[in-house]
Order: C-alpha cells, then sequence, then structure tokens
C-alpha cells in the first residue's frame, strides 16, 4: 500500500508545496508558522516539521492530520491506491451484515430527510431554529413523522427487513412492541469517522421527554466513541486550526449557519476519555465551549477528570463560558460571527485556570477548604502521565492552597516511566544513535556496509530492532536506498527518530535556516566513518574477550583493531 501511495501528492491535498533541493517544503499543518519548516521526502517517502517535531510516513500523515485511527488510516490509504484490503476475518457474512447494515442507515436517513421536505410544520421548526437550506442539505437533517411504521412501509415489511432494522436500531424487536424508536423528532444523522451513517439522534418537536433520543447501542453505533459533526468538519478544524467543542447537535449546526463548521458535540451524554482523545487528535488546542450555569460547570469539570490522563505539554485546550442563560446558538443568534469570534479570542481559560477554579468552587473557602483543594489536587494530579506538565500544575495549585502537596509514590521525579511515548525515545548523544542517524540520512551507507556489519552491537534494543531490519534489507535495495528507509517505516510505524533523523534540513547558505543541532543535524562522511570504525572495534573487543580464538586469529583481529584505532584516529583529527 506504502508503494502505491505517493506521499507528496497526499500531502498536496491539504498543504502547498514547493520543490527545496531533493525534498519537498511548505508551512506545517500541524501548528502556525509564517517560514516553512515542513519538509516532505519523495525519496523515502517520509515528512518532518523542523519546527513542532511531528513526523512520519503516509499512515502517520493520515492519522496525525485526519485523525484516523491505525485501521482507518489502512482503510483510507487502501481507498485512495484503488486496493482491496485484504480480509481479516474468515466470516464474510459478518461483513456482508455489516454492508446491508450501513445500506439500510443511510437510506433511512434519505428517508428522513425527505420527510422533513414533506412535512412543514417539521421544516418550519427547523427554520425558526436558524437553519438556512444549505446547512439542512449538507448535514441531512430530516424528520421522523408521528406514528409507526413509517419505516416499514417504505422500506419494507419483510421479516429480514424488520430483523435489520431492528439491529440498527431504528425500531424496537417484537419483544418491545417492534415500534418505530423515532415518531415526531427533528432528525440528526451521526456519522463516524469515514463519513458512514451509523446512527441517528432525534430531538422532540415540542416539549415532550426525552428531549433528545439517539440510536440504541448497536454493533455499528457506539455513543461513547462518537463525535457529531466530526466528519463533517474535519477538513476545516485543521484548515482553521480551531475545533469548538459544544455539548448539542443544535450548537454544532449553529456555528456551521454562521460560518463556523468546526464544531463538535457528544451525543448528549458525558464527554468520554475515547472523545477527548479523538478531539486532541484532530486538534492540539481544542475549545470546549459551555453554558455558564451550573450544569455547564459541572459537564466542564467531567471534560477536564477525563482530560488529565490524556494531557500532554504539546495539547494545549482551552475553556470558553458563555453567560449565564446562553448557549452557543442563542448567543449566535443574538451577537453573530463576529460576537462569537470575540469572545472566542478574548474569553477563554486554560486547561490550568479552569482545573483550579474547579478546585475552588468544589472545595470552598478557608483553611479547610484550602486543605480540600489540596488534596483534590493531589488525589487529580495521579492520574497525570506527563510528570512535567504535572509538576508544572502542582506547582500552581501548591501557589494557590499555600500547601505543599507531597507527591505520589514513584512519582517524586519528573522523569515518566510510566509514559510509553517517552519509552520509545531514544538517546540522540549515544554512538548507537548517532550511528543510525547517519545512516538514515543517507541510506547509501547501508547499501555499503560489509557483511560483518551485521553484527554490530548498539546500546539501545529499539535501535538495534532498526539496525538488523535495515542491514537485512539492504540486498533488496541495492539500486534504490532510499527503499530501506521506506521499509522501516512502514515496519516501525511508531518510531518518531526514522521521520526525525532521515530528514535533514537542506543546507542554507545564509546559515539561518532550520537548524536543531542535537537532533537534526548532518552527520558528514568523517564523522560517519568515526563512528563506524568504534563500532567494528568494539565488536572486534567482544570476540577476543568472549571467544575461544587460535593464536592465528587472535593476532589477526589486534591487526585490524589497530588498523581500526588509526582509521578512527585519523578521522576524529
Amino acid at each position: 500500500m506504502l508503494q502505491r501511495t505517493d506521499l507528496v501528492s497526499l500531502i498536496s491535498r491539504h498543504v502547498q508545496l514547493k520543490r527545496s533541493g531533493s525534498n519537498f517544503m511548505g508551512l506545517c499543518p500541524f501548528h502556525n508558522e509564517k517560514t516553512p519548516s515542513f519538509s516532505v521526502s519523495a525519496d523515502k517517502q517520509l515528512y518532518y516539521c523542523f519546527g513542532c517535531g511531528k513526523g512520519g510516513n503516509a499512515f502517520r500523515f493520515a492519522m496525525d492530520y485526519d485523525g484516523y485511527t491505525f485501521p482507518e488510516a489502512v482503510e483510507y490509504l487502501a481507498g485512495l491506491a484503488g486496493l482491496a484490503l485484504p480480509e481479516s476475518t474468515g466470516k464474510p457474512e459478518e461483513r456482508e451484515r455489516r454492508q446491508r447494515a450501513l445500506g439500510v442507515l443511510q437510506q433511512a436517513a434519505d428517508l428522513f430527510a425527505a420527510a422533513l421536505r414533506d412535512h412543514p410544520q417539521a421544516m418550519d421548526y427547523v427554520v425558526r431554529r436558524g437553519l438556512p437550506p444549505a446547512v439542512i442539505a449538507r448535514y441531512g437533517v430530516g424528520y421522523a413523522p408521528p406514528g409507526y411504521g413509517f419505516l416499514t412501509r417504505k422500506l419494507g415489511n419483510s421479516g429480514a427487513m424488520q430483523r435489520q432494522l431492528v439491529d440498527v436500531g431504528l425500531i424496537s424487536d417484537a419483544a418491545h412492541g417492534g415500534g418505530d424508536r423515532f415518531r415526531d423528532r427533528i432528525i440528526f444523522p451521526i456519522r463516524d469517522r469515514r463519513g458512514q451513517v451509523v446512527g441517528f439522534g432525534g430531538r422532540v418537536l415540542g416539549d415532550g421527554e426525552p428531549k433528545y433520543l439517539n440510536t440504541a447501542e448497536t454493533a455499528l453505533f457506539h455513543k461513547s466513541s462518537l463525535l457529531y459533526g466530526y466528519a463533517e468538519h474535519r477538513e476545516s478544524i485543521r484548515k482553521q486550526r480551531r475545533l469548538i467543542v459544544v455539548e448539542g447537535y443544535m450548537d454544532v449546526l449553529a456555528l456551521a449557519s454562521h460560518g463556523l463548521p468546526e464544531g463538535v458535540a457528544p451525543l448528549g451524554t458525558a464527554i468520554t476519555a475515547q472523545q477527548i482523545r479523538a478531539i486532541l487528535r484532530l486538534c492540539q488546542a481544542p475549545l470546549f465551549c459551555f453554558d455558564g450555569d451550573n450544569a455547564g460547570r459541572k459537564a466542564a469539570w467531567r471534560a477536564l477528570e477525563q482530560m488529565l490522563p490524556l494531557l500532554s505539554a504539546e495539547y494545549a485546550p482551552q475553556f470558553l463560558f458563555l453567560p449565564e442563560g446562553e448557549d452557543p446558538d442563542s448567543l449566535l443568534q443574538r451577537e453573530g460571527k463576529e460576537g462569537m469570534l470575540a469572545r472566542i479570542r478574548s474569553e477563554p481559560r486554560s486547561a490550568l485556570e479552569s482545573w483550579l477554579d474547579g478546585l475552588k468552587m468544589a472545595a470552598g473557602g478557608g483553611a479547610e477548604g484550602r486543605a480540600r483543594m489540596a488534596k483534590k489536587a493531589h488525589d487529580m494530579l495521579a492520574s497525570m502521565e506527563d510528570r512535567y506538565l504535572a509538576q508544572v500544575w502542582q506547582q500552581e495549585a501548591e501557589r494557590v492552597t499555600g500547601i505543599a502537596i507531597s507527591p505520589h509514590r514513584g512519582q517524586n521525579s519528573v522523569r515518566d516511566h510510566g509514559n510509553r511515548r517517552a519509552a520509545r525515545r531514544v538517546p540522540t548523544e549515544r554512538v548507537g544513535a548517532r550511528f543510525i542517524k547517519a545512516l538514515l540520512q543517507e541510506p547509501e551507507r547501508i547499501v555499503r556496509l560489509e557483511p560483518q556489519d551485521g553484527t554490530l552491537f548498539l546500546d539501545n534494543a529499539p535501535l538495534q530492532s532498526l539496525y538488523t531490519r535495515a542491514f537485512s534489507a539492504r540486498g533488496h535495495y541495492q539500486d534504490e536506498p532510499a527503499g530501506i528507509i521506506r521499509e522501516l517505516a512502514a515496519a516501525f510505524p511508531e518510531s518518531v527518530e526514522i521521520s526525525r533523523w532521515a530528514m535533514v534540513p537542506e543546507q542554507d547558505p545564509d546559515g539561518d535556516g532550520n537548524d536543531d543541532a542535537t537532533a537534526n543535524d548532518r552527520i558528514d562522511e568523517q564523522e560517519y566513518q568515526a563512528i563506524l570504525a568504534t563500532l567494528r572495534m568494539e565488536q572486534i573487543q567482544r570476540r577476543l574477550h568472549s571467544e575461544q580464538l587460535s593464536l592465528d586469529e587472535s593476532i589477526a583481529l589486534q591487526r585490524r583493531l589497530r588498523q581500526l584505532s588509526q582509521q578512527r584516529k585519523a578521522h576524529d583529527d
């Protein structure tokens, strides 16, 4: 699949790229910048930003830019490449059942949309709520007529169809009456990240209860992981670098109706960790917009509790509380787009400030309140995986309460032993890391390695795995060494070092270009030969100390050791 995917073309859909030497450069889509630092290599099929450190291959770009999970990224790229995916299960009937279910859901969405046009009272309601025809059409807003049997009259009343409608959560089973789940409600189709309709939300037209109703949980519809507006707004969110989390479907549509197609909303329940993870994957600085009343502040606090374990220093979520009695829909009706944007620019509070505000409100006043606040802060900080960020938050809580907050056992250092991302980081100053960096920068060096170099020992297990794979692949890429880098990126999709080390900034004759001396410096041939000589010497020394050698073998190795020592000295000089 990676061989059939042109990374330059894929990224050019979203970023304007210009050739710069052997690579392409553009403004990074992952952070704000004025000078291009985002580099794409057509040969290595890798991208890397020298500003924010994002990098990887086509799979990683689809995950980082579009917010796909890895399986979704595979499916997306397969579709672009015109490739049929290998079947992941030996049960084709399950795949057929899924496709039939998606087909029925889309048919139902079309029927609901047509019913809205055919029922003036429902259309009058959505128009009064400020939804223009273009928004109604784009988001597939529909209407479920009152009474029972709407879907079976339209789709058929066979036993197979009724079972299908039960399976997708649109009618109840016979034991519960077999009736339509949605009746006399405005319908909001809910899509997964691929843009497929997997369920619906329904709002009652009058004052009945429940006000909102969702599709029942099904094999396709899991309300704890879905977000309304995610699929529709992903591209706009990326372009504007702004994501607004609101509480309801109408809030999302109100934003879109006023030229702000950047809203997403949970499905009528408190936001979950899964949903926050998807939000942070799509936007590093989302804005959580809540009503300013008690319920809105409680919702914000629940979001913070879910968010803490996922936060790291690269994320900067903010919270905006609207005036009491207002929600985004009503505020937009009153103040319009410019009024909302003015609030977005001037009123948000950081996650840290919102956390401290929430602690104060929950703890109350006086000495006892400060003690309760410190204890609650202590308990919540334990859930944060980024210990550097947790230390900053702890210092702020201590400043506000005036109480020293003791670290949890095993957390008295900012070194995060539990953070899997940190565990994957590779020490950049060791010889082994410099060696791998040199090979990735110029893969021709891998092809030129000698057969005995296959047993070179590096000082880090992940690096050793990278090297072993690269060395074993060198025979297949004698005429195209860059193919080794592509193979490594596919074999180690979680490695950030491959793109970071392989993508070296173009030489800047003026000396004022991007320069990260510790991570992206170019390793010249003289330094590389000195590193290679060092590793070969260590290899020989291990043999001399651990193997039973004949006298002739020992003399030969000692002679080779002296030659390598002289070579290294010459290169060092």
